[in-house]
């Protein structure tokens, strides 16, 4: 790969514009951190600054010049083999962080989906429970045995008597090792 090749392939790793849609960014930061926020977006558009001036590839240099000038022309010959060869490496992630990020937002992004699936349960869920209370009779005109033909999982079983609290959840059923 030659030097030419070596800096077109710095330059185009350069660092052309921010990547952040700072307005965005802003929307979601809570007023109580807007100040941390000024300060980081500070920061980022500093350091951004800092890169645009430098240039984006190394100087030219004149090695002919420098060998009419230096009594030892091997010297400015070693030189110009080392520069040629010098490349800025572009940051490596040793740490990983990039891949940890990504396969997290791969879990996050199965957490949402599974969430969404579930609250459009519940929804569909509590508009059953709503189309069937808007076929039950008023209050005044329904029985016990109506309720327990409409609503028979919160109706008293005379068979079955539930203990205090009177939820699903305390019932001997349901409570692991109960009385063992």
């Amino acid at each position: 790969m030659s030097c030419a090749d070596r800096l077109g392939k710095m330059a185009s790793r350069r660092v052309a514009k921010t990547l952040v849609d700072w307005a965005a960014f802003a929307e979601r930061v809570p007023p109580a951190e807007r100040d941390i926020f000024r300060a980081f977006k500070a920061k980022s558009t500093n350091f951004l600054a800092k890169v645009h001036q430098y240039p984006e590839a190394l100087p030219a240099i004149d090695f002919a010049q420098y060998k009419k000038l230096l009594p030892n022309p091997a010297i400015v010959d070693t030189f110009a083999k080392n520069y040629k060869a010098l490349s800025v490496p572009y940051p490596i992630d040793k740490d990983k962080v990039l891949d940890a990020v990504t396969k997290e937002e791969a879990m996050v992004n199965e957490s949402i989906k599974d969430q969404v699936a579930e609250f459009q349960k519940m929804a569909a869920d509590a508009q059953l429970m709503l189309d069937k209370i808007d076929t039950v009779p008023k209050p005044e005109a329904m029985t016990h045995e109506m309720f327990a033909d409409y609503f028979p999982e919160s109706a008293v079983n005379p068979d079955k008597p539930t203990l205090y609290p009177h939820t699903k959840q305390y019932q001997p059923e349901n409570i692991k090792d109960f009385l063992k």
